[in-house]
């Protein structure tokens, strides 16, 4: 809306002794007046005029006002959905934290956006005698598509000195998890995590040790919206009739036809188990335990951006990203379940 500007003329009204004498525009006004004699009988007044009247000067009108800028407005924060035609660069480094006396390396890739962009985070379990290395490829492509992903190598999980048997070495990664995801979130970068769209993934025995805190209620944690057990198997920790039902949120849950660790039952143990929406994804082509989580092809590249659309499913609701998953994998020759 324009600004209305309104003059406002001045009127002047000058008053002498016994008499009123007014100035209007175009009228010299008064300048000086004569003494005034009185008698008893009556008084006059008389006025000399000013021999040199100043003439009445010209109006200027009032400038019109500089309108006011509006007050800055700061813009909120974008809010990152996940997809893969982002194709963002990424960046990696690795921080040291810290659960207790143990010393957690953790791997940080983050998505080139915008400083204070909105993101959604993956948060990655290895596998026994493996480390994040080992799934560099998945986890830059999940970074790509807009999502921060945290990858600590557990020790007594990870390969090299320390490796502990696969069943300790699980119970101190379950542990792992939540402490350095707390850790991350009180981190200062330049994106935001979007705390209603953390996921937890984990592979081989990974998977497994996000199994437990999925079907679990001792290891629960109210912050993750989403579980990826890819290739992960059965333990008396996360499966077996005290844990079904144990669970509703959301499960993508995948493995090899061939895996050599015949680890499929698994897979369909967790999905009957699960009781809220869930996803069961077959591998076929021959591939095995590690090569679908760790090798670039364009058929595992699609198994990749399909768990980045779960996540997205699974904290937004978007029916879009669920459909185009499901579509996009049996396209690809994916065995898919969905319940």
């Amino acid at each position: 809306m324009g600004l209305r500007v309104v003059s406002v003329k001045h009127i002047v009204i000058g008053i002498a002794v016994g008499a009123t004498v007014a100035t209007l525009a175009g009228i010299a006004p008064f300048t000086g007046v004569a003494a005034a004699t009185e008698s008893s009988a009556e008084a006059t007044t008389t006025t000399t005029p000013n021999p040199n009247p100043t003439p009445n000067p010209t109006p200027t009108p009032n400038p019109t006002p500089t309108p006011t800028p509006p007050a800055h407005r700061p813009q909120p924060p974008l809010v990152l959905q996940p997809a893969g035609l982002h194709n963002f660069a990424t960046t990696s480094r690795w921080v040291v934290l810290h659960r207790g006396s143990r010393v957690i390396q953790t791997l940080i890739i983050t998505p080139k956006v915008t400083n204070g962009v909105i993101v959604p985070a993956i948060e990655f379990a290895h596998g026994w005698d493996s480390n994040p290395v080992v799934y560099i490829n998945m986890l830059r492509a999940w970074a790509s598509t807009g999502c921060l992903v945290i990858a600590p190598r557990s020790p007594g999980m990870a390969r090299g000195s320390g490796l502990l048997p696969s069943s300790p070495a699980i119970s101190r990664q379950i542990r792992d998890l939540p402490a350095v995801l707390t850790q991350v979130l009180a981190m200062k970068m330049n994106v935001v995590i979007n705390r209603k769209e953390i996921a937890v993934a984990g592979h081989s025995d990974g998977g497994t040790s996000v199994a437990t805190m999925a079907f679990n209620r001792g290891y629960s944690d109210r912050r993750i919206a989403a579980y990826l057990v890819l290739s992960g198997g059965t333990s008396p920790e996360n499966s077996g009739r005290r844990h079904t039902d144990a669970n509703t949120r959301p499960v993508f849950i995948a493995d090899s036809y061939a895996d050599q660790f015949n680890n499929w039952p698994s897979a369909a143990t967790f999905f009957r188990q699960a009781d809220g929406r869930k996803v069961l994804v077959g591998v076929g082509r021959g591939e095995t335990h590690l090569t679908p989580w760790a090798v670039v092809t364009p058929f595992n590249e699609r198994l990749w951006l399909a768990t980045v659309d779960f996540v997205r499913w699974a904290a937004t609701g978007t029916g879009a990203a669920l459909t185009q998953m499901v579509k996009a994998l049996r396209l690809s020759g994916f065995g898919v379940n969905l319940d």
